[in-house]
């Protein structure tokens, strides 16, 4: 995590609606039942010899949402979609999510999202998927007519999802805005060719939990060495030796009272030493910090970020924070 003094929208939350009628509870018969068919089903294709369908696991799933989307099939999205969901902590309707989206990727928007970086869900049909996207927008200069100029950029969007029974039941999305103001052409890409992971497997989730203890512990100036590259950290573009990423962090430290660092959702890829996080952060801030003053209330706001790893050490980080929703708690 860093938390780099920058700007952002937060997302328009769509109104609340009605809990929608819940279905009645399986009867004890249903399970036998659909056993039963699935055995049948597998007799059947192994007595013809055909292949079954390979079965969809939560990230194809996720390619699936992203691809309706850019095709702007509204009427099939929300068939991987629960009819109530959380999007970014808020209760809202499948309606409601599909009508957000339709408005964002509306057909004379020419915006579509490509996936980056993705980890997680490579064999549950449920769990979480975590997600670096690129925006592409394009906009028409004058006119809207096929010979009109367009203008193109690009910026990141970090979207953490969870499935629940096959189908999306919580999404919590952070765009980097600063970077949609700045309009780049291009965003910042993951690193390049890797080396391969160490000979001796690394626990990457229990490597992240101590990674976390160790800064919550105020340990950083000792041992935040055993986490990171010798040579230091290449965070959001800039490469930086250990000492400068740990003064990083401890800045924010030094502006937010009491500051944890709670791990919320961590999703590693062992095979490719990637790791996503989706981090909560809690604190009173004392000093101006991120874009605003502080009003001695406390505040919680969060983080998406992903970390690629050489032999066991920090190498890279992309990350990107929620600071519209830590402003938005401190004007208020």
């Amino acid at each position: 995590m860093s938390m780099a003094n920058t700007d952002a929208n937060q997302i328009m939350q769509p109104q609340l609606a009605q809990p929608a009628p819940q279905p009645s509870p399986p009867t004890p018969s249903e399970p036998s039942d659909a056993a039963a068919q699935e055995a049948l089903q597998a007799a059947r294709y192994a007595r013809t010899g055909i292949k079954p369908p390979r079965k969809l696991d939560s990230r194809r799933r996720f390619k699936n949402f992203i691809d309706r989307i850019n095709r702007r099939q509204w009427e099939t999205l929300g068939e991987g979609i629960h009819r109530r969901l959380a999007y970014n902590g808020r209760d809202v309707s499948q309606y409601e999510l599909i009508q957000y989206l339709k408005q964002e990727f509306a057909p004379k928007t020419h915006t579509t999202m490509e996936i980056v970086a993705l980890v997680g869900g490579k064999t549950d049909e449920d769990g979480s998927i975590g997600a670096r996207l690129r925006v592409k927008h394009q906009v028409v200069q004058g006119p809207y007519l096929a010979s009109a100029a367009r203008r193109h950029f690009e910026y990141a969007r970090h979207m953490f999802v969870q499935y629940t029974a096959g189908k999306i039941s919580e999404i919590s999305d952070i765009p980097d805005e600063d970077e949609r103001r700045r309009e780049p052409k291009h965003i910042l890409p993951p690193p390049g060719l890797r080396p391969p992971p160490p000979r001796v497997s690394i626990d990457l989730g229990q490597f992240y939990t101590d990674y976390i203890a160790c800064i919550n512990g105020g340990n950083m100036t000792g041992e935040l060495q055993r986490f990171c590259k010798s040579t230091g950290v290449t965070w959001n573009g800039s490469k930086l030796a250990v000492d400068q990423y740990r003064k990083l962090m401890e800045g924010a430290f030094d502006a937010i009272d009491g500051l944890e660092f709670i791990a919320h959702t961590v999703l590693v890829d062992e095979a490719r030493q990637q790791i996503a996080v989706r981090i909560d952060f809690i604190g009173t801030p004392v000093k101006p910090f991120g874009g605003a003053f502080p009003n001695g209330k406390q505040v919680f706001f969060s983080e998406h970020a992903f970390y690629w790893l050489e032999q066991g050490k920090i190498s890279d980080v992309l990350t990107i924070v929620d600071w519209e929703s830590y402003k938005s708690q401190l004007i208020h």
